[in-house]
């Protein structure tokens, strides 16, 4: 704590004289982003996809689990077992038995383990995996809608961008009128209130300018947080919107490719085959069940062998001390050497055993609770299977919407195209005629506020398009997501 206050100390005393430490390359703050490398760029950064991505790792770690529970366990197994006691019985009392004050054994073995049959294990694996297809297609409708709301925003803070230059093409022009006005004045052509009026148009349009600029940086600074990058990334804004050709495929084609590919079809179809499994889960205790276990190793017990080898000490002493008591006695009788026993071996063979358990259970009386189990499961699936069939009505209304919307916003495109043509050469004509006094201020300043106006609601109708382009190609469900924001190559 005191060496992190030192430094922070000495970085912000180093600020305060004017001296710019030297900073490490922000990778959160890339530059230049086109609509495609911001979209890519959320689709790996974006703090709501990263949750996604989580619910999906979780979802397939419990699929794995589940999974590993159908094969047979392989496990190695050392073991060491001691035991010392003095003059106590305990357990084998009852048979007669005296257990050794000192027992050791050691056993290395390879276990196995199978539960062949019982059908909890492979439904609970089929379960998980449909939660996994589930997790997954909402994380592509995720990345669809992120996909969407990244070039909505993009497009936008283009659109503010283009406004941008109309305000300041705006102030260029109401200047233009206050020299004019100026002008007039001077000759005795018009009253001194017009050039107070064009002075005020002036200041309006710079206080619009100074706006606009605001509104566009905060723009910028809010589609960085939105796709997980750092405030400081930049973006490159194309001089002009693109517009993407009108679709003419069909609204059954189009139906038809969205009810394959879209996530929500998918994601409401695995949730119905789960509910399903759950309702057929139920009953698996009706089922036999079969396991098989089995190992193989070896077991020894040093304790045994002091114990043998002590007998054999105590048996070969005593052939040898009647061996040799019978030389004594007998010196003229040529009595055989006697036969030793060899010390034990140390070790002993491998074990192996093998055993198969088979079981049947029947409840006779269960009290309702499997009626009830079964009842709440089939509420399920009628729930799950009313989901199933909601998400494909959405996706062909989407779909429907999403068509009629980009007709819309051609057909509005077309007309603002021509309405800004108009308004723009009316703005022209209104300035002649002011220069010549044919027309007033007031008349002539009306004219460009109009111009104005159809010019931001042509930049408007330019980003509607474009961004119903998008949305129709997203209900679409493509493998891609991030190729539908890519408007200008098809």
């Amino acid at each position: 704590m005191i060496a992190y206050a030192r430094a922070t100390s000495a970085g912000l005393f180093s600020l305060v004289l004017g001296i710019a430490p030297a900073m490490a390359q922000d990778d959160r703050a890339p530059q230049n982003l086109n609509v495609l490398g911001a979209v890519h760029y959320a689709l790996t950064h974006a703090p709501v996809l990263l949750a996604r991505e989580y619910d999906i790792a979780t979802s397939v770690s419990a699929f794995v689990a589940k999974r590993a529970a159908e094969y047979p366990s392989i496990a190695g197994q050392l073991q060491n077992e001691i035991t010392k006691s003095s003059n106590l019985n305990g357990a084998f009392a009852a048979y007669g038995i005296t257990p050794v004050s000192n027992f050791s054994q050691n056993t290395a073995q390879v276990i196995s383990q199978y539960s062949l049959y019982n059908g909890a294990a492979q439904l609970a694996a089929e379960q998980a995996k449909r939660y996994v297809e589930n997790a997954s297609g909402e994380f592509q409708a995720q990345e669809e809608t992120t996909v969407l709301g990244v070039s909505t925003d993009y497009y936008n803070l283009v659109a503010l961008h283009r406004a941008l230059g109309l305000d300041d093409a705006d102030l260029a022009y109401q200047q233009e009128l206050l020299d004019v006005a100026r002008a007039q004045e001077r000759v005795g052509r018009v009253a001194g209130v017009d050039v107070l009026r064009a002075e005020v148009a002036v200041s309006r349009s710079e206080a619009t300018l100074v706006q606009a600029r605001a509104d566009e940086g905060n723009a910028q600074d809010t589609l960085a947080v939105e796709i997980g990058a750092s405030p400081k990334a930049t973006f490159a804004l194309p001089a002009d919107l693109p517009e993407p050709p009108l679709p003419h495929a069909t609204i059954q084609a189009l139906t038809a490719i969205a009810t394959v590919n879209r996530p929500e079809i998918v994601a409401a179809q695995a949730t119905l085959e789960a509910a399903r499994l759950g309702d057929a889960a139920i009953d698996t205790d009706l089922r036999p069940s079969v396991q098989m276990n089995g190992s193989f190793g070896s077991q020894i017990s040093p304790t045994n062998f002091v114990l043998e080898q002590q007998e054999i000490n105590a048996e070969n002493a005593a052939a040898l001390a009647n061996y040799n008591l019978e030389k004594v006695l007998f010196p003229g009788v040529n009595f055989p050497s006697p036969v030793l026993t060899p010390p034990i071996t140390r070790g002993g063979a491998g074990f192996w055993q093998f055993g198969i358990t088979s079981t049947f259970t029947f409840p006779f009386v269960d009290y309702g609770t499997r009626a009830a189990n079964h009842h709440a499961a089939r509420a399920q699936i009628a729930s799950a299977k009313a989901a199933y069939q909601s998400a494909i009505d959405s996706v062909e209304r989407d779909v429907r919407s999403a068509l009629r919307n980009v007709h819309a916003a051609y057909d509005k495109l077309a007309l603002a195209k021509a309405s800004a043509g108009l308004a723009r050469e009316s703005a022209r004509i209104a300035q002649l005629q002011y220069k010549n006094g044919i027309i007033s201020f007031t008349d002539v300043t009306q004219t460009e506020q109009t111009a104005l106006s159809a010019e931001n609601d042509l930049v408007a109708a330019r980003v509607a398009y474009v961004v119903a382009d998008i949305r129709l190609r997203l209900t679409l469900g493509p493998a891609d997501p991030a190729g539908a924001a890519n408007v200008e190559t098809l």
